[in-house]
């Protein structure tokens, strides 16, 4: 093997053996992403709410009421939690978060009903828990739209009119709603999918700058340079080999799990959400090495990665719609890779697109990758050689 060769094979192993003595930088590729995103996993686990709690004001006490209230709590959704003499103290619970809402039956409800005239019911929920507010409004919507059906529908049978024509005089025009990629609305095909990419991002940015930035700390960095021959793109190189390889192990770890074990198979192109796995590690270490090679501070970059990656999931989308965003915190999510990724995620597996619908967002991706990463590598071949960018905190 003659000096050239030497260079990639020294810094790697240079590298391998700075991993294997260091418990918690070997852990930051391994089983510390693993536990975290399987502890998140675990909460939304369950896929869709249910029994949210709410309470009952049923100033009637009749039967129709009642019947409201058990078809209530029978929703999958909703549990009745308890019946309250006032708003009061609905309200109380409301504030003390062991109730999301409450339904006030009038002392008239039934009176109406059978007289043919209209009852109205109350619905007061705390909006504040948008996604509460939204399960709970549904059912309740759900329960009330068919028990009025069904008391009108009887009315009109005993009127003489036959089942199927009182449903149709009902419900003259019937709309049908279809769910399309995420039939059963579950959180886990929402919120978990979009959120282990968003958890491994902050840990490729973290890994990448802390493995620089000691050199960096530690005046180490000739060391690091001759374990490469002096080239800086190996020895680069050989600080992002291991990241790509265990994060892309730990993207790939994700996919079979939600795929296989979990029943969320890619619908679309696979080679094209693989694809674009392997572009996101790429992107955040290209990101990652402009941060420390900017600031040669390993708590400087530090802090800017947690500024770039904490919030970024904000920012990409999936809570909020991206084009309803005022045009400053849009142009900041344009500029996360995250973002162009789980537009992509979203394409690919759930809304079984082919692989052309997401080649903008993987050459976005691309440019990321190599652009933020050879302005790294240039920016630490012209600044980080000189011991006095050493022993920085």
């Amino acid at each position: 093997m003659n000096e050239a060769d030497k260079g990639p094979v020294s810094a790697l192993a240079r590298e391998w053996a700075r991993l294997r003595g260091d418990f918690w930088d070997f852990g930051m590729l391994s089983w510390i992403p693993v536990v975290l995103c399987g502890m998140l996993w675990l909460v939304f686990s369950a896929g869709i709410a249910r029994d949210l709690p709410i309470v009952v004001i049923d100033n009637d006490n009749s039967t129709l009421s009642r019947q409201l209230t058990r078809w209530l709590d029978a929703s999958p959704g909703i549990a009745v939690a308890a019946k309250v003499a006032s708003s009061d103290e609905a309200l109380h619970r409301l504030r003390e978060r062991t109730a999301f809402g409450y339904l006030l039956i009038p002392n008239d409800f039934e009176q109406k009903l059978l007289g043919g005239r209209q009852a109205t019911v109350q619905w007061l929920y705390n909006a504040q828990f948008s996604s509460h507010a939204g399960a709970l409004l549904r059912d309740v919507r759900t329960v009330s739209t068919t028990l009025s059906a069904g008391i009108e529908m009887t009315a009109r049978v005993k009127k003489g009119m036959s089942g199927v024509q009182a449903a149709a005089q009902f419900e003259p025009i019937r709309t049908t709603l279809n769910s399309l990629y995420n039939e059963n609305i579950s959180y886990e095909a929402f919120l978990t999918l979009a959120l282990m990419p968003a958890m491994l991002q902050i840990f490729i940015v973290v890994a990448v700058v802390t493995s620089i930035g000691r050199e960096l700390r530690d005046g180490t960095v000739p060391h690091w340079l001759a374990s490469a021959n002096g080239s800086w793109l190996r020895a680069v190189g050989a600080k992002l080999l291991f990241p790509v390889i265990a994060y892309c192990a730990l993207a790939l770890l994700y996919l079979l799990f939600f795929s296989l074990a979990r029943g969320w198979a890619v619908a679309g192109s696979l080679p094209a959400l693989l694809l674009s796995m392997l572009l996101l590690v790429l992107a955040y270490c290209g990101m990652a090495t402009l941060l420390i090679a900017a600031t040669l501070s390993l708590r400087l970059a530090l802090s800017g990665a947690a500024f770039i990656t904490a919030p970024a999931f904000a920012f990409a989308g999936q809570a909020f719609p991206l084009m309803a965003m005022p045009a400053p915190a849009r142009a900041w999510a344009e500029a996360l890779p995250l973002t162009h990724y789980l537009q992509l995620q979203t394409k690919y597996w759930l809304a079984g697109a082919p692989w052309r619908y997401g080649v903008q967002e993987m050459l976005i991706l691309a440019g990321f990758a190599i652009g933020c990463g050879a302005v790294g590598v240039f920016l630490l071949a012209r600044r980080a050689h000189a011991p006095a960018a050493w022993g920085r905190a």
